[in-house]
């Protein structure tokens, strides 16, 4: 409880098929554990579709018969296409009739950009990744007009491993629909100016480049499993620095019990962000 009274939002569980999430309106609507935050739910139904489908892992998991999302993912996710568009109103239907007209977040489906690589058998174009990612905005907010929407940010986006903030790949999307960028997965630098040390996007050029506030997180392991706490995302010059860089959010995905009480200690130290959507 003392945790969630220094909250601002929760990440569920991801949004993986067609809607059965209901407990997050429980937790979010008057009443619920999670009363008055934000839900801000990642959206995974491409990818977890075709996974099941067709027996393919994540690209940093191995062991799967039929491969994985890094070679086969874009060819499979065109191929049932239909289906995935169709959980994806599933979602916006299902929400619409549980959260009361209550706000809620999606950030866009992890790793977009692996489906224009060059290891898949049929991989995308930027515009392909740009058309298809409108489709899927635009079936949540056939029931959901006012659903809020974040884009993934992969660092390593060409040209040169990020080296321009993602500049030429946003601009394959229309960035009109989306009011946040976000990070997910594999870790990020809460003290240094890259987000990841093997990349060269940086927290200003990402800023800069897609015009959007940064929601960010501090990762999980291969599979999704536990990266534990991560301390550094709690000193109050690392945040100072990321706000002047464009985060205005973190969410800790395994956070300590003491998180609470840090960010309480750490709060009135914190800048304002130069945006606040």
């Amino acid at each position: 409880a003392s945790m969630i009274s220094q909250l601002d939002m929760f990440t569920p569980g991801w949004m993986m098929g067609t809607f059965n999430q209901k407990y997050v309106c429980d937790e979010a609507n008057p009443g619920g554990a999670l009363a008055g935050l934000v839900p801000v739910d990642v959206t995974y139904i491409a990818a977890n579709y075709v996974k099941n489908q067709h027996k393919l892992c994540d690209c940093n998991v191995s062991g799967c018969s039929g491969g994985d999302l890094c070679k086969y993912g874009a060819q499979y996710i065109t191929q049932d296409w239909s289906a995935i568009l169709a959980a994806y109103t599933s979602n916006s239907t299902g929400f619409a009739g549980c959260l009361g007209g209550r706000p809620i977040v999606f950030e866009m489906e992890p790793d977009w950009y692996q489906y224009t690589g060059g290891g898949q058998t049929q991989p995308w174009s930027g515009a392909d990744a740009g058309t298809k990612m409108t489709a899927l905005v635009n079936a949540l907010k056939s029931s959901l007009p006012n659903a809020i929407f974040s884009l993934d940010i992969s660092p390593w986006v060409a040209p040169n491993n990020g080296s321009d903030g993602g500049k030429t790949w946003f601009s394959n999307f229309d960035m009109s629909l989306f009011t946040f960028g976000n990070t997910s997965g594999g870790g990020t630098n809460a003290g240094t100016a890259k987000i990841r040390n093997s990349n060269n996007m940086t927290w200003a050029s990402l800023h800069s480049a897609s015009g959007k506030p940064i929601l960010a997180d501090t990762g999980y392991g291969a599979g999704g499993g536990s990266a534990g706490h991560d301390a550094a995302w709690d000193v109050v010059a690392n945040i100072n620095a990321r706000i002047a860089e464009g985060v205005v959010s973190i969410t800790q995905y395994n956070p300590n019990n003491t998180w609470g009480s840090t960010i309480s200690s750490i709060r009135g130290q914190l800048n304002t962000p130069s945006v606040c959507p």
